[in-house]
């Protein structure tokens, strides 16, 4: 049988605290002596963190696009080619 699944919408610092979170569990599991790299719960962590890390790293990957981008358009606006039409 599938798991049901749930689609959250978290922002990119929500993202962060609950990266940090996840690590502070495996950190303080490791201290108390609770923790086995083999585990299941080792592996649910590992799989969030990495979801977690790679839903980060793409939306840095688009917030530096969207920068890219506004430069580029802001370029092309005060270029002298885009400015031959206001001559007139």
């Amino acid at each position: 049988m599938n798991e049901s699944t749930a689609l959250i919408k978290l922002t990119k610092s929500e993202i962060e605290s609950i990266m940090i979170a996840l690590t502070f569990f495996k950190e303080s599991s490791k201290f108390f002596g609770e923790y086995d790299d083999w585990s299941n719960e080792y592996n649910h962590y590992k799989k969030l963190w990495n979801d977690f890390n790679k839903i980060k790293m793409d939306i840095i990957e688009g917030e530096n696009d969207i920068e890219a981008r506004n430069k580029k358009e802001e370029t092309n606006r005060n270029s002298p080619q885009a400015c031959k039409s206001c001559d007139d």
